[in-house]
């Protein structure tokens, strides 16, 4: 399935960028129309935001603002030198995105995020392909140990593969998350203050956490409380789908991942997932 090809300009220094998101002001709107699921969400006019679109990069999840530090600014850091930004010399940098669904939850597109300018025409459908992938920020991200997998059951194995090989090889050279991951591994959670400080892991685990702890105190309830949520993954290994509350364990104070994340496929309905 083809990708709609969107050019324009990134607009970090409205929003709130963070390693996986950031703002974008197409040339021409009405190609956001093309997508599938919610129609895109824009900022409204007299604001800041004005016409942009807050994108959000496929296959890969960064650790959140309010997570660990400096990872979260590094990781932010690093996408905003890979989309070419320089707040004295290029505050507004030319790129495009492949795109075709949305969030539904958020309106925020769901897109494969490029530097510079394309090499097709505004508008065109375009395959992605692996080659075309490895010149992503999203690929470039993973690559540099600034993204974590975030597998929807929408993205192509082949695209898929590229990711891990990318994951793969900053994991081995202990390069950004990576020296300090706990996610398989576990980490001690008394309260919620404490997703601060803790070291990194799997952002969509920590957010659950996030959320769970607004009004608990202890992870005693952590995999009922998914056990109700019941988002479904697939375990890639052996290709079948369980809850999420089936590959996390709680022992204790402490909450682990018992399958590396790219060992999981996310299921959702396209234009209709939760991050």
């Amino acid at each position: 399935m083809p990708f709609t090809l969107i050019k324009g300009h990134f607009k970090p220094l409205v929003g709130e960028p963070d390693g996986d998101s950031v703002r974008f002001l197409a040339d021409q709107p009405a190609l956001w129309d093309r997508l599938e699921g919610k129609p895109a969400e824009l900022g409204p006019p007299g604001a800041p935001t004005e016409g942009t679109a807050q994108l959000r990069f496929e296959g890969i999840d960064s650790v959140e603002k309010r997570a660990t530090q400096p990872l979260a600014t590094q990781s932010k850091t690093s996408m905003l030198g890979l989309i070419g930004f320089d707040q004295a010399t290029a505050p507004e940098p030319p790129g495009y995105v492949l795109a075709r669904m949305t969030d539904d939850q958020s309106g925020r597109p769901i897109a494969f995020v490029f530097a510079g300018l394309p090499p097709r025409p505004d508008g065109d459908d375009v395959f992605l392909d692996a080659a075309l992938l490895r010149d992503s920020v999203n690929w470039l991200q993973a690559q540099a140990g600034f993204a974590y997998p975030l597998y929807y059951n929408t993205l192509f194995a082949a695209l898929r593969a590229e990711f891990d090989a990318a994951v793969a090889a900053a994991a081995a050279a202990d390069d950004g998350y990576w020296p300090l991951d706990r996610t398989t591994a576990g980490v001690t959670v008394r309260a919620r203050a404490d997703l601060a400080t803790i070291p990194p892991i799997w952002p969509k685990l920590w957010r659950r956490l996030d959320t769970y702890l607004r009004q608990r105190d202890s992870l005693a309830c952590f995999v009922d409380y998914l056990l109700g949520q019941n988002e479904r993954v697939d375990i890639l290994s052996i290709m079948e789908e369980r809850g999420l509350q089936d590959v996390v364990e709680v022992q204790g104070d402490t909450v682990r991942l018992t399958e590396p994340p790219g060992n999981l496929r996310v299921v959702g309905e396209a234009g209709q997932r939760r991050r």
